[in-house]
């Protein structure tokens, strides 16, 4: 239902957003056209307007002359002082009007020239006048009447006239430009608004018929998405397991009728009721319901898987598998459980238990009888036998011995996948193991006319149960053996190599096929049915074989050429025994590892380095040892029978007597791990079987890390009380310097190596990231950075970094959290 909604939004939609979108948009983009429209023609407008003002002024100038040059002349021909009456009214407006032209032309510098040359030319024509005047008063009619028939005022005069007109030539052939890109405009605007308004009723038009179609095909939609709902309904109500979905509080939103009647509830009895009413899934703990289920189950990302108990309305409790999954919603994550009653399951395999238990001893002890009396029979313990019948009894008591075999992989199976397979480890010799199976198929060999040759010299150590390791040499054996023509050879080697044993099985069979390669080490894998019956086995001796070399911290594997016979590998670690006693002086580990013998390995190898170690095999009664404060740091295995790893290191981190307690996980599934627990502090991830170097150097690290200095810490921020704060938090097991701006780190980095710089970006004197260029150590080594800061910085700057916290975000107690980390890690590594 939900899916046919998003098609229905995105198909049915979209015209009626892009219509409501596009119409504002055009109006407001026409409305802007016009308005630049109407803005240009008052520009025009003002522009014409300047134009003749400005060509009026000039016309001003241009008349004063005249009129001073008029009085001047009257004066001089006259004498009369009247004429000098306009000669000085217009002189002395001229100098008025040539200001006011001055300022209309700054605002056209490209008319400056001209300007400046009128007013040069006024000036030189009123001085002229004032000579001719000046001659007529002092030297009479001839001298002045000489002066203005000289010429010079006339020519004077010329010039302006010519200025002028250049000048008005000029600015109206501007204002004529002027004009025509107006035009110009006013048409673009036209034929753009036009264009507009027709995309406007265009759009409006698409948008009504898609609203039109929208209507039609409504109805049709919502019978869809009413089918769709209706048939999610039916699955949901039709599942054969209980399914229950859970809001982020942990409070029952839905159940459907299977879970009902699983639970002997009626489905509105529990709605809203707390889910641990039916199982209690986040029992661990402080806080929100999701926070408890992270820290008992794990994380939620890729699903969970947990076997729990459940309690029915009647008070009954029986036992079921909870499948949990998130399923994101708006309001936050919600859960998905899908429970499934497995007291069925229960009942069967304690029936097979109890199967397993009689053929254990009912059956496997009339056969060893069986057995026992045939080949006693066989040997002549009763005398000499006819012929037939040695033939018939040798007959039976290779069958019985097939049986037996049969028998015993059958139970050694089951052992393996119930983890009730106990290995009793000790120090022993591989090449000693090899002669013992050697040994004990040596009769075998003869019946099929088979050399057996063992190569090497010299005792090669492993650790390892004697009994289990001789089984999987044998099984080797006797397959090599069987497969091996008559007159063949069977080689066997046993070498020390680089920290491993290696015991190597060759024959000179057919092969091992191309398609058979990839499940020869899985139950009851055959390669030729009908030639492995002619031969005899069961297929199982492979898969157990290859289970106990992994018990013991090895592995079985092979090389083949189809044709040319196949070649097993059995590799252990070599044990090295200590050359003296060992310094106990370490500091305490606790080892958390159901596996008995994994654990020994674990502890034995420890001690020998130094270290005490204690074994604790479940998740619960770690957490509480860890409590106690006894202990430096943890290995802890990820498959817990009563928890997951991943939550037990997530309940460590969530106390505070627990929170820094150092842990390394050894576990033969570290990639899943790692994915799920990659925000959680771990010092190393081991894979099983373990690199015994590896977990050497993690562990020395630990050990480095509770006696190294302490650490510091260079905190650059602008706000003080951030930085007292944050020193607060980091506690006095670091060393705290702080500075409240770029410069100031700079001075303080020139004389201090920190092993951590906590960086705000928002400084007064610039960015933070700045600082990054200036915290090389010299040796092309960089200082740890820490981010923490109210701003987002740049995705692309992340890997400059090791961390990146946001203010609000992350708390205090993660930021210290996060420098503990950093800084143990470095610290490690000096």
């Amino acid at each position: 239902m939900r899916g046919a909604r998003q098609v229905w939004q995105v198909i049915y939609r979209w015209p009626v957003v892009v219509a409501a979108v596009l119409a504002p948009v055009l109006l407001v983009f026409s409305g802007f056209e016009l308005v630049n429209e109407f803005r240009s023609n008052r520009i025009v407008r003002a522009e014409i307007d300047r134009s003749y003002e400005t060509r009026s002024q000039i016309q001003s100038v241009f008349s004063l002359l005249q009129d001073a040059e008029t009085g001047q002349r009257g004066f001089v021909i006259t004498g009369d002082e009247r004429f000098l009456e306009p000669y000085e009214r217009a002189t002395s407006d001229l100098d008025r009007q040539m200001q006011t032209l001055g300022v209309l032309f700054r605002r056209h510098p490209e008319q400056a020239d001209d300007y400046a040359r009128l007013n040069d030319l006024a000036v030189r024509k009123v001085a002229a006048m004032e000579v001719g005047i000046d001659a007529r008063q002092t030297q009479g009619l001839e001298a002045g009447i000489a002066v203005v028939s000289a010429g010079e005022g006339k020519r004077l005069m010329d010039e302006v006239r010519a200025v002028v007109a250049q000048m008005n030539a000029v600015e109206a052939e501007a204002l004529d430009a002027y004009a025509r890109t107006a035009q110009m405009r006013t048409a673009r605007t036209e034929i753009l608004v036009g264009v507009l308004f027709l995309a406007l009723i265009a759009a409006i038009g698409g948008a009504s018929f898609l609203i039109w179609r929208y209507i039609r095909t409504r109805q049709t939609m919502l019978s869809a998405i009413e089918a769709t709902a209706a048939r999610q309904s039916a699955i949901f109500d039709s599942a054969i397991d209980g399914i229950v979905t859970l809001n982020p509080s942990g409070t029952i939103e839905t159940v459907n009728a299977a879970a009902a009647r699983m639970f002997g509830y009626d489905a509105r009895e529990i709605t809203r009721r707390d889910v641990s009413l039916l199982i209690d899934i986040a029992p661990d703990g402080d806080g929100e319901f999701l926070k408890r289920l992270g820290a008992s189950q794990g994380a939620l990302e890729g699903g969970l898987l947990r076997q729990m108990e459940a309690r029915r309305k009647n008070g009954d409790t029986f036992p079921v598998d909870v499948a949990l999954g998130p399923m994101r919603l708006p309001s936050g994550i919600h859960i998905v459980a899908i429970v499934r009653d497995i007291s069925e399951r229960h009942r069967m395999e304690q029936m097979k238990n109890e199967f397993v238990a009689t053929v254990s001893h009912e059956l496997r002890t009339p056969l060893t009888s069986i057995a026992g009396s045939l080949g006693l029979l066989a040997g002549g313990a009763a005398g000499a036998l006819p012929d037939k019948a040695a033939r018939l009894i040798q007959i039976a008591h290779a069958n019985s011995q097939r049986l037996v075999r049969l028998i015993n992989d059958i139970l050694d199976i089951e052992k393996i996948e119930s983890g009730k397979l106990r290995l009793d480890m000790a120090p022993l010799d591989l090449r000693e193991i090899a002669e013992r199976s050697v040994e004990g198929v040596g009769g075998y060999a003869g019946d099929l006319e088979v050399t057996l040759t063992l190569t090497g010299h010299g005792p090669v150590p492993v650790r390892g149960d004697a009994d289990r390791l001789i089984q999987v040499v044998t099984n080797l054996l006797s397959n090599a053996l069987k497969f091996s023509p008559r007159g063949g050879e069977v080689r066997i080697s046993v070498d020390p190599e680089t920290r491993l044993a290696r015991l190597s099985v060759v024959d000179q069979g057919p092969g091992i096929p191309d398609a058979f390669r990839a499940r020869i080490f899985s139950k009851f894998a055959q390669a030729d049915g009908s030639d492995t019956r002619a031969k005899g086995g069961t297929g199982l001796g492979l898969a157990i074989a290859r289970e106990i070399a992994e018990r013991h911290g090895g592995r079985l594997w092979f090389e083949s050429a189809e044709g040319f016979g196949a070649t097993f590998h059995l590799d252990l670690p070599l044990f090295e025994v200590p050359a003296a006693s060992a310094d106990m002086g370490g500091p305490r580990l606790l080892i958390v590892e159901d596996d008995a013998d994994a654990a020994e390995v674990l502890r034995e190898m420890l001690e020998r380095d130094g270290y005490a170690a204690d074994v604790i095999a479940t998740g619960r009664e770690a957490l509480s040892a860890a409590r106690t404060g006894a202990y430096a740091a943890l290995l802890v295995d990820l498959q817990l029978p009563d928890a997951d790893g991943i939550g037990l290191i997530r309940a460590l981190r969530a106390r505070p007597d627990t929170r820094d307690l150092p842990v390394v996980v050894v576990s033969g599934d570290t990639a899943r791990g790692m994915a799920r627990g990659r925000s959680l502090e771990v010092v190393d991830w081991l894979e099983k079987p373990f690199d015994q170097a590896r977990l050497r150097t993690a562990v020395a690290a630990l050990h480095q890390r509770t006696k190294d200095r302490k650490p510091r810490i260079l905190h650059v921020d602008d706000d003080r009380d951030i930085l007292e704060v944050t020193a607060s938090a980091l506690g006095s097991g670091v060393d705290v310097t702080s500075a409240e701006s770029l410069a100031a780190a700079r001075v303080l980095l020139s004389g201090m190596k920190p092993d951590l710089v906590i960086l705000d970006l928002g400084l007064p004197d610039g960015s933070g990231l700045e600082l990054l260029t200036d915290l090389g150590d010299g040796t092309g080594k960089t200082i740890p950075v820490v981010v923490y800061s109210a701003q987002e910085m740049d995705g692309a700057l992340a890997d400059r970094v090791e961390a990146v916290l946001t203010k609000s975000r992350t708390s205090l107690a993660g930021l210290a959290r996060t420098v503990r980390r950093l800084t143990d890690a470095s610290g490690a590594g000096k």
